[in-house]
């Protein structure tokens, strides 16, 4: 049998300054780029996220690992996608880093809006 496609889906996830973006990320993430997880000097020095960062995690379609219902799974199957890969672009959230946001949200796909409940 033939391999099965991976089809890729780009996942912003904002939210305002330390509300817990970046530790989603981390928590929803198999693979991390380069850039992900504030790894530049500048980010580590200031402890806020200055630019994109990239990391995924790849769900197999055909063997129940997402719930999604079975017709739409054979669907996906039957058009020769086996697997979804997530990738999620963490974008900064401090209000003077907007352009670099606006820079990234032409390859979103979804977004998620983090919220700290503490802070509200």
């Amino acid at each position: 049998m033939a391999s099965l496609a991976t089809i890729n889906i780009n996942i912003g996830v904002l939210g305002h300054v330390d509300s817990g973006k970046t530790s989603l990320c981390k928590a929803l993430s198999a693979v991390a780029s380069t850039a992900s997880f504030d790894k530049s000097p500048q980010s580590t020095e200031r402890g806020i996220t200055l630019d994109l960062g990239f990391s995924s995690a790849t769900v197999d379609v055909c063997n129940g690992a997402l719930p999604i219902p079975t017709d739409l799974s054979t669907r996906y199957t039957d058009q020769g996608v086996g697997r979804v890969q997530f990738t999620f672009v963490d974008c900064p959230g401090h209000a003077s880093l907007i352009r670099t946001v606006m820079g990234g949200a032409g390859i979103v796909d979804l977004m998620v809006l983090v919220i700290d409940a503490v802070k509200g």
